[in-house]
């Protein structure tokens, strides 16, 4: 018989019950042993085959599995206790992660369905006129040349997300945009290095860039010139 989600589920819940109930039995609370540290091992373990199991599944399925999967864990009368309640908010970060990196995943493959999508069209319809080819010979460079530094660039566009004046995405999606739409002196960008850029300045005392305060008072006067801002 094929086993489903709320099988393996039930699966780690009676592990987690199982290993309790030896506990107890044994009078095993006598020993120095960290017990609420081997149920983690347990339920994190058991929580793997989960993962295997949604992430085995057809990719448009996955989002519907996780959000069950979270509701399973808030429901779950095994976690309710002060011991196990931590374990049960590990698990729900680690699902959490699991469906920001699917939103991005699925992201990516749309964007690469319609970037094919669009080259099979331009292959299928080549522009021959001189006067096309001209126009896109001269066709200026349409990305924001940023003068400081791309920590700057990134401290300042998390700053406009953080005031509202762009709306909530993923984190790797920001730094796509960024390199998309922006050269930091002239020179053009990645996600990675951009990312890189993020965690420098978050590891610099008070979590800024240089002159990140700067940054900060025009955003913030920016807001205050624009009432419909929240």
């Amino acid at each position: 018989m094929t086993k489903t989600l709320k099988d393996y589920f039930k699966e780690l819940e009676d592990n987690v019950v199982d290993l309790e109930k030896k506990i107890v039995a044994s009078n095993a609370l006598t020993w120095n042993v960290d017990f609420t540290d081997l149920t983690r091992r347990i339920a994190v373990s058991d929580f793997s085959l989960v993962k295997g199991f949604i992430k085995a599944q057809p990719l448009e399925n996955q989002r519907d599995l996780w959000l069950t999967i979270i509701d399973l864990l808030k429901d779950s009368k095994v976690f309710d206790d002060m011991f196990k309640e931590g374990i049960r908010k590990e698990l729900l970060l680690d699902c959490f992660k699991e469906l920001e990196n699917l939103n991005y995943t699925i992201l990516q493959s749309h964007t690469q369905k319609n970037t094919v999508k669009g080259n099979a069209k331009k292959a299928n319809k080549p522009d021959t006129t001189v006067k096309g080819n001209a126009k896109k010979a001269n066709k200026p460079d349409a990305k924001f040349n940023w003068q400081g530094t791309q920590a700057q660039l990134v401290y300042l566009i998390e700053q406009l997300y953080k005031q509202g004046f762009l709306s909530p995405i993923i984190q790797p999606e920001k730094h796509r945009l960024t390199a998309q739409h922006f050269t930091v002196k002239g020179k053009n960008l990645n996600q990675k290095n951009l990312a890189k850029a993020k965690q420098s300045y978050l590891n610099n005392k008070g979590g800024k860039p240089k002159r990140g305060e700067e940054i900060e008072q025009i955003v913030s006067a920016a807001k205050k010139q624009n009432p419909r801002q929240p």
